[in-house]
């Protein structure tokens, strides 16, 4: 599996990890990536288990910090968010097998986009509105992924963490609760990723090792 590292490059001792939000990289997909430390053990993570069950990784269409896509509408502009595609699987499949693996997803697909996976990293749910998950996380994220609380502290628009909590397609005019009629998991908030547990596999990992 790909390492997880400081910004620098540096490695991690991961018996004192960086917090959740903190700048980091990994290689992946072919190229390096600067995420939030908990977004890229999230994705790493990910694509082991892609690799487990598709015997094929995830292909990074549009990582974080990106704001090279006018059609993104902001959503990638800082941590959390990546657009994506598993080669060779039912893009359905796909959507299911990152749904259940902690990301809210949706498979976009033309006429309105390129084909791909949008998704996020769902942090931990502290109770509803779903919105304020990323900013009590100590999260920042676009503006549309959960209508503005983390990057303005108030919100301007719409949220799609909401949504997605709610089976909605997270698109403008398309946020009526239950429009989205593909498979949810049935208790979404228990598929967020669990960084402890992966931090401390981690350290585990670098003892045995020595």
């Amino acid at each position: 599996m790909p390492e997880v590292r400081r910004a620098n490059g540096d490695r991690i001792d991961w018996t004192n990890p960086p917090s959740g939000p903190t700048k980091c990289s990994l290689v992946i997909d072919g190229g390096k990536r600067i995420a939030g430390f908990r977004t890229l053990c999230h994705i790493n993570l990910t694509d082991y288990r892609a690799r487990k069950t598709f015997n094929t990784g995830l292909t990074i269409i549009q990582p974080p910090y990106n704001t090279s896509v006018a059609a993104s509408a902001g959503t990638h502009d800082f941590d959390a968010v990546w657009d994506v595609w598993i080669n060779g699987v039912p893009a359905w499949d796909q959507q299911r097998f990152l749904r259940a693996n902690g990301w809210g997803a949706w498979y976009r697909h033309p006429p309105l986009f390129g084909q791909h996976q949008h998704m996020f990293t769902l942090p931990p749910h502290r109770g509803d509105p779903a919105s304020d998950d990323f900013k009590q996380a100590g999260m920042t994220v676009g503006k549309f992924i959960d209508g503005g609380l983390s990057l303005l502290g108030h919100t301007i628009g719409s949220s799609q963490i909401d949504d997605f909590y709610h089976h909605a397609f997270g698109l403008a005019g398309q946020h009526t609760p239950g429009s989205d009629k593909s498979w949810f998991p049935p208790d979404i908030a228990a598929t967020a990723f669990g960084l402890s547990a992966y931090i401390q596999q981690r350290a585990n990992k670098a003892k045995a090792a020595g």
